[in-house]
């Protein structure tokens, strides 16, 4: 409205203006070139922006100029009349050229600052849906610039000035180390910075963020950065309750597995009680002879003690794997959690006529894990083999093997002679809820996959030519340099 006014405004000053210079033009016996007066005309028509007024106002004022020309009395006989009006005509029209110019660059510049208002505030709010701030950060001087989706992720308000002091203050105490070595990084012109950490902000609530930062200008010991910020704390607290659901399952996994493995574990532990038994009644024997025979029965109360640890570590196991705890890595001997899960499961093959064959040759190898993780991976293998040679006629054969790779990976292979995968199931095998028994719940390969995939390794099943199926898991070996690395931190 207010501008509406204005124009107005000046375009009626124009048009008086045109007119007193017409009329002085034509009707006055003046001496010089009044009609360059329409030049103002065209200048005051100018300031309001419009490309078409200006042409009009330029029509006119060249139309008056030489109306007033035909008009007015002509009594100069030397032409000076004439060469007034010419050199009023040419003022007229260079000025409207350059008032043109000027205005067609006034409208290319608008509309190009138009259309970078635009691409700001699409990229603004294409920063506020994907939760990606842009930064710029200066080293060694520490001066940064932020996006407003930036300041909203570090929880700062705009209009201060930013630099590196105000990310350090709401880095997580815990994560400071990591973030102080992304920024030596680049005080020493790294190419490319990548870091995750935490925010800690003022009200206490945790943020997590991504950076990736890439050197784009370097002057001597002096670098600048330009980088992406991401809030990913909902991918992260949604990975985190996937993690916790995944742990959830697999200790229902483990439960069910126990329930399945009842006779065996069963076996086992009546084993070494009847044993303890036995001995026990031995030992009183030996003393109850004349004279008693201290030797024997010192053996055979040594015998009640292996017998009793025995069964302790078979209840130990047996607990852990029903138990629902965080995960505790440590140093596995390879070989020994395969043959300790192969004897967990022999019962369950004694019931079902399956011979074991254990070729085992990773005896020096270790691995870094969480024993009962990786046994209850062993265990499922293990138990669905047995299941699918269940209504086997021939040969019922479980294969357990190891061999160390070249590559610093221990290979472990779970092998059976039954029917084999068919070739349709092959791609899904490993998906949740996916099964190819009647009765299962296609969870026991998935979560294998995931506890496999935590320990950094790979899990893959084979259907080999000769028959069966061929369970191949991958883990990475924990090496001797590794191990002195860790031993001297």
């Amino acid at each position: 409205m207010y501008n509406s006014t204005i124009h107005r405004l000046l375009n009626g000053t124009a048009g008086l203006l045109a007119l007193g210079v017409f009329l002085i033009d034509a009707f006055t016996p003046l001496e010089f070139a009044i009609a360059v007066l329409y030049v103002l005309v065209i200048l005051l028509v100018a300031l309001t922006g419009s490309i078409g007024a200006v042409r009009l106002a330029a029509a006119i004022s060249l139309l008056l100029t030489v109306t007033a020309f035909v008009v007015s009395p002509n009594t100069d006989h030397d032409h000076g009349q004439l060469a007034r009006c010419v050199f009023a005509l040419l003022a007229i029209g260079t000025t409207t050229v350059l008032a043109l110019r000027n205005l067609a660059a006034m409208d290319r510049r608008r509309r190009a600052e138009a259309a970078l208002a635009r691409s700001e505030s699409f990229l603004a709010e294409a920063q506020r849906l994907s939760k990606t701030g842009s930064v710029a950060i200066r080293v060694p001087a520490g001066t940064m610039v932020w996006s407003d989706e930036s300041h909203r992720i570090l929880g700062y308000p705009r209009g201060g000035v930013v630099h590196f002091g105000l990310v350090l203050t709401r880095v997580h105490p815990d994560d400071m180390a990591d973030v102080q070595r992304a920024h030596g990084a680049m005080l020493d012109g790294a190419a490319l910075v990548e870091i995750q950490h935490r925010l800690l902000m003022p009200d206490g609530s945790l943020r997590y963020v991504h950076l990736v930062a890439r050197r784009s200008v370097s002057d001597g010991d002096s670098h600048e950065y330009v980088g992406a910020l991401m809030d990913i704390t909902e991918a992260t607290l949604t990975q985190q309750a996937l993690h916790r659901t995944m742990d959830e399952l697999a200790h229902v996994a483990r439960v069910t597995t126990l329930g399945q493995l009842a006779a065996s574990i069963a076996h086992e532990v009546t084993q070494p009680i009847a044993a303890i038994v036995t001995c026990g009644e031995s030992a009183q024997r030996w003393l109850q002879r004349t004279p008693p025979d201290i030797g024997e029965a010192g053996e055979a109360v040594e015998q009640i003690i292996r017998d009793a640890s025995r069964a302790s570590d078979i209840i130990r196991q047996i607990r852990a794997m029903a138990q629902k705890a965080e995960p505790r890595y440590i140093d596995i001997a390879v070989d020994a959690l395969l043959a300790d899960t192969v004897e967990l499961v022999r019962r369950e093959m004694q019931d079902h006529q399956i011979s074991a064959i254990t070729d085992l040759h990773a005896a020096s190898a270790r691995i870094h894990g969480d024993w009962t993780q990786l046994q209850q991976v062993l265990v499922n293998l293990m138990i669905n083999a047995i299941q699918a040679m269940a209504d086997v006629n021939g040969r019922r054969r479980l294969t357990v093997t190891s061999r160390v790779l070249p590559d610093n990976t221990v290979l472990l292979v779970v092998s059976d002679t039954g029917p084999g995968i068919p070739e349709q199931a092959m791609k899904r095998l490993f998906n949740a809820f996916y099964t190819t028994k009647p009765e299962g719940m296609g969870m026991g390969l998935s979560i294998c996959r995931n506890i496999v995939e935590s320990h950094g390794g790979s899990i893959e099943a084979e259907s080999p030519p000769e028959g069966g199926a061929r369970m191949v898991v991958r883990l990475p070996l924990k090496t001797a340099s590794l191990r002195a690395e860790e031993e001297a931190a």
